[in-house]
């Protein structure tokens, strides 16, 4: 079967060395479809990308969450927008089915006789939360405030579903538990070699969930702020100070917000700093006592871990025109997908559990009615589809922060350490609504830059001068790896 893992390893190398059109290439080259098939209409009957939603050959969720953000550090925003948008669609397939028809969706959990890795990936939680989070930065990049306004209000209402449904998850797993008679406890995989102390983790345990995220709330904050409507921005501000109380960052905006605003000719800028990328799911198994014809026997089981392997380097501070300016991580993704597994650990036990003894039970008929042999082929399926599922959205970064800076509007010098050296840069600071997102990958640094064009609708008529050509930036000043992907 596919490894996506073994996949994206490749591709994070490629980002990490700042080769993303050979990223981008490897990418289409791992997602050509399967079958030759008709192309997918819409509605009008107009020729569209085909979707895992017209057909198992169509592209995946994963093909589009991984495709916009190497175009979104190639500073193809509007490429970047429309991949995440395909990406979107899928997401709100699995959000309607929710809503019309629950049942559907949450399905007979014991009819699943192969692994959560054949199922339609809709995505991990905190995945789904951080895409709407990702729109609407890119709406913002381009200037589209309307539509980063519908993706704001579009978080808090994803958020809210998905709580919902894992609720139900949870409670449909218990019933159809009891009807098997299957008792499962995470203490028994803990006790067979499963790493369940790193799920218990201090930065793990202190989060509210796995899917919540800080820094889509407090994006909504400032820009609401930003943009003349501090009533706005206060819940924005109060739903992340929930998440991460404590933050200084947001501690001193909430309740003050608006109180500090930008003079004539300056600029609220916020940066986005992002580090790292987001850790791997990998398949472990684990022997565990599976009832068989009225005995137990031990059976190996496969379960999902988390394993970091993209960590980042993060800046204490940003020294903008010579002042510094401190960084404040809100979004730590490597303790939001533990704290996700933690969460669905005992729902994951419970399916792969039912699911062996459904297994052991078609294996026992097999040997029964066609001898060894047929016992064998059936056990020897079962090993081959058995694996734990290990796709997720491997370009995320593992850790996000800000930094927020009242500037002159024009070129600013922008300078900070990368954790193998100095980077040295410029950036524009345009009107009313600024944002500069930067990613630190393994020494290279990526530097986006908001769409000129957008500053003209930001609320003022003042002419902003065009950016400077891009360049590698501070490649002289840092090792050669540490120079940055400037765009």
């Amino acid at each position: 079967m596919r490894s996506y893992d073994s996949e994206m390893r490749t591709t994070v190398a490629l980002v990490q060395g700042g080769q993303l059109e050979q990223a981008l290439q490897l990418l289409e080259k791992n997602n050509k479809p399967l079958f030759a098939a008709d192309e997918a209409r819409d509605k009008e009957g107009r020729a569209k990308e085909k979707t895992v939603l017209d057909s198992v050959s169509g592209r995946d969720i994963l093909y589009y969450f991984e495709k916009g953000e190497l175009l979104s550090l190639k500073t193809d925003y509007e490429g970047s927008r429309d991949s995440w948008l395909m990406a979107d669609e899928i997401v709100r397939t699995w959000e309607d089915e929710y809503r019309t028809n629950p049942t559907k969706l949450l399905g007979d959990i014991g009819a699943f006789l192969v692994s959560d890795r054949v199922r339609r990936y809709d995505g991990q939680d905190y995945e789904k939360v951080f895409l709407s989070a990702k729109l609407a930065l890119d709406h913002i990049l381009l200037g589209n405030f309307d539509h980063a306004r519908v993706e704001m209000k579009k978080t808090v209402e994803r958020e809210k579903l998905i709580e919902s449904f894992r609720e139900k998850e949870y409670e449909k797993l218990q019933e159809e538990q009891k009807q098997k008679g299957v008792k499962t406890d995470t203490k028994d995989l803990s006790a067979h070699g499963y790493p369940l102390d790193e799920l218990d983790a201090p930065e793990v345990r202190r989060l509210k969930n796995g899917y919540q995220n800080a820094f889509a709330h407090y994006l909504a904050g400032y820009f609401f702020e930003v943009t003349g409507e501090p009533s706005m921005a206060e819940p924005g501000y109060r739903n992340a100070l929930a998440l991460q109380p404590n933050s200084k960052l947001i501690k001193e905006k909430l309740g003050r917000t608006g109180s500090r605003r930008a003079g004539p000719g300056e600029t609220d800028v916020l940066f986005v700093v992002e580090s790292g990328f987001a850790p791997a799911w990998k398949s472990v198994t684990i022997p565990l006592p599976i009832p068989v014809n009225g005995r137990f026997v031990a059976t190996p089981l496969s379960f999902p871990i988390v394993k970091s392997e993209g960590k980042g380097y993060m800046p204490n501070a940003l020294r903008i025109n010579g002042k510094d300016y401190p960084v404040e991580t809100l979004v730590d993704v490597d303790a939001m997908a533990r704290r996700q597994l933690r969460d669905q650990l005992p729902g994951i036990m419970g399916r792969t559990v039912v699911r062996a003894v459904a297994k052991s039970a078609l294996q026992y008929q097999a040997q029964k009615k066609g001898g060894a042999v047929a016992g064998i082929i059936t056990g020897i399926a079962s090993v081959v589809t058995e694996q734990a599922d290990e796709r997720a959205w491997r370009t995320l970064p593992e850790r996000l922060a800000v930094a927020r800076a009242v500037l002159p509007r024009g070129s600013a010098a922008l300078e900070f350490d990368t954790g193998n050296g100095l980077f040295r840069g410029e950036v524009m600071v345009g009107n009313r609504v600024t944002v500069i997102p930067i990613r630190l990958a393994n020494g290279t640094v990526y530097v986006g830059q908001p769409r000129i064009e957008a500053w003209a609708d930001a609320f003022t008529d003042e002419p902003v001068k065009a950016p400077p050509r891009a360049r590698r930036a501070g490649a002289k000043q840092a090792p050669k790896k540490a120079g940055a992907a400037a765009q």
